[in-house]
């Protein structure tokens, strides 16, 4: 550690950052260290400072602390409490990531820059409350939940918090990134018709779940905003939307129902994969392009609607699409990746609308001998 510092048995103090941590000489300390005591006079703790010290139990924070850096203290496996000081006015991402002992969290009213995803977890996280100062201007909490002053916006919502329903507040227009993120006991959540936008990952890993309906002012579905939802059987989205992201609807085990809206033009890479329960699906008017891997491991597909509006069908879009046994290719589609329908052993049939394609070489070879193509116009 190329900072000053003093270490007594299996204390850290630390009395400045003048330099960058050194890791390849702090790696010791990592399985060593179980306290620490940042000095007074330290005003700003650096990115990743003390990432990895998976013996560390206790932090002690000096008044004099304004700012702590992004991914300071995540991986800290043994860490279950840190009080933030009254002077602290800034918590930069992912501060605490993986450190999934800690429970409770108070923001003092100094704080008023919390990065994004300051306060991401992830799984394990045993955290069940996040409160905030009665006179912090830029933040507050009901019930342990983390909303900006307003109440707005949603920023946190404890993932060890036991309710098995939550009614977001009808003022709440947005929901921040991971904000349910990792939930262990949440059966339902009913969201408020304000809603306009939510962040990517908002509802990843939310293995209770079991119905989502989004309200109809949303307009995007960020990237992996339901992923592995492994038990929700029903998710309805508004009836127009601009963009679907990818890996958004992906790894929902139980998923048997899916209505996409309309709106958006690029089905993204495994936007709608990985759902080996859903059997039908339409993919709506003003799609292009259906991206790589879009569909893979959709294992119980069996029927598939192509839109007129699509012209390319991408890499591995369709891949172990295992029980779809015919489609019809419709007619402005000018390009078929050769891997696109990879491992789709059930196809047999294939009507051939593209007035662009008019052979077989964007069949892999395992399917040569399988399927017959009918060209129609």
């Amino acid at each position: 550690m190329s900072s000053s510092y003093t270490i007594k048995e299996n204390k850290l103090f630390v009395h400045d950052f003048k330099d960058r941590f050194d890791y390849r000489s702090s790696e010791k300390w990592r399985e060593q260290i179980t306290t620490l005591v940042i000095e007074d006079g330290v005003t700003e703790i650096p990115d990743g400072a003390f990432q990895y010290f998976k013996r560390l139990e206790k932090v002690h924070l000096p008044d004099s602390l304004k700012k702590i850096g992004g991914s300071a203290f995540s991986q800290c496996e043994s860490l279950t409490k840190v009080l933030l000081p009254n002077s602290l006015e800034s918590l930069g991402s992912y501060a605490f990531q993986d450190t999934p002992g800690l429970r409770e969290l108070f923001l003092p009213s100094s704080l008023t820059v919390l990065e994004e995803q300051a306060l991401y977890i992830g799984s394990g996280s045993r955290l069940y409350a996040v409160h905030v100062a009665a006179d912090n201007s830029a933040f507050t909490s009901v019930n342990g939940v983390l909303f900006n002053k307003d109440m707005t916006r949603l920023i946190k919502y404890p993932s060890a918090k036991r309710l098995a329903d939550y009614r977001v507040p009808g003022t709440v227009t947005e929901i921040a990134e991971d904000a349910f993120a990792h939930t262990n006991y949440l059966h339902r959540i009913v969201l408020p018709k304000a809603l306009r936008t939510f962040g990517s990952g908002v509802f990843s890993f939310c293995n209770h779940i079991e119905e989502l309906i989004i309200p109809e002012h949303v307009e995007e579905i960020p990237p992996y905003a339901f992923f592995c939802c492994e038990r929700m059987e029903r998710l309805i989205l508004p009836p127009r939307i601009k963009y679907l992201g990818y890996e958004s609807i992906c790894n929902c085990s139980r998923l048997m129902e899916l209505k996409l809206p309309s709106g958006f033009t690029q089905l993204d890479y495994a936007a709608v994969g990985g759902n080996p329960r859903l059997k039908e699906l339409v993919i709506p008017e003003g799609v292009t392009e259906l991206n790589n891997s879009a569909l893979i491991d959709d294992t119980g597909l069996r029927r598939v609607v192509l839109p007129s509006s699509l012209t390319a069908i991408w890499d591995h879009a369709f891949q172990r699409c295992s029980s779809l046994e015919e489609i019809e290719i419709p007619e402005n589609v000018e390009y078929i990746d050769s891997e696109a329908f990879l491992g789709c052993t059930g196809l047999r049939r294939v009507y051939m609308r593209s007035k662009h394609i008019r052979d077989d070489r964007w069949l892999p070879d395992e399917l040569k001998d399988r399927v017959t193509i009918e060209y129609r116009m």
